[in-house]
């Protein structure tokens, strides 16, 4: 029978996982990264699903560890996510997953996913890949700011479309100097509240 490892950290998850796989394969959960290369240290698995968030890292973590791992290279990767659109799918199909699917799965599609990675694995192929880049906006009384992280680059103008305009133009010439962009993840605002004087 065929061997599975799914790596979710949601009970309710696990449980439909359980029910949409039951019959098809023996299926593995861990809820983790660490118990996840773990598992695919010790044991052989025929295809590898994950969600994209849970404790220890993300499912480009985990990519990243099984594409470089010579027994586990070739092993066929389904990430699944609430959040999977088109720039999330260009990112996990970039790291090297084989598959990226939208939560909540349609059964018949996700079990025909499933066998076929048994079978015959495919990549999903883009047409278009999209690349998304978090920046931060901010407005003062005189201009408006934005700040990318991944370019480590402050514009300001006038208004909201003027700087978001400089600064596509900015991520655009990256990208066409081969740079990767579309890597920061688990970002957040941070206000910080201080005594006045």
């Amino acid at each position: 029978m065929k061997k599975v490892l799914y790596v979710e950290d949601s009970a309710t998850s696990q449980l439909l996982m359980r029910k949409y796989l039951e019959g098809m394969c023996e299926l593995t959960i861990t809820p983790s990264l660490h118990t996840a290369e773990d598992l695919l240290t010790e044991r052989s698995f025929d295809v590898l699903i994950t969600d994209f968030l849970f404790p220890g890292g993300d499912a480009m973590d985990l990519i990243r560890h099984v594409r470089k791992t010579e027994a586990t290279r070739a092993l066929p990767i389904v990430v699944i996510s609430s959040s999977m659109d088109g720039a999330l799918l260009s990112r996990v199909l970039k790291t090297g997953a084989n598959e990226g699917l939208s939560k909540p799965l349609v059964l018949a599609e996700f079990r025909a996913v499933v066998s076929r990675m048994f079978e015959a694995p495919y990549v999903h192929s883009l047409e278009h890949s999209v690349c998304s880049v978090p920046c931060f906006q901010w407005i003062t009384h005189d201009a408006v700011f934005q700040f990318c992280p991944e370019l480590n680059l402050t514009v300001s103008g006038p208004t909201k479309d003027a700087v978001t305009r400089q600064m596509v133009t900015a991520l655009q010439d990256r990208l066409a100097q081969g740079v990767d962009l579309g890597y920061t993840n688990h970002e957040e605002v941070v206000t910080h509240v201080l005594p006045g004087s």
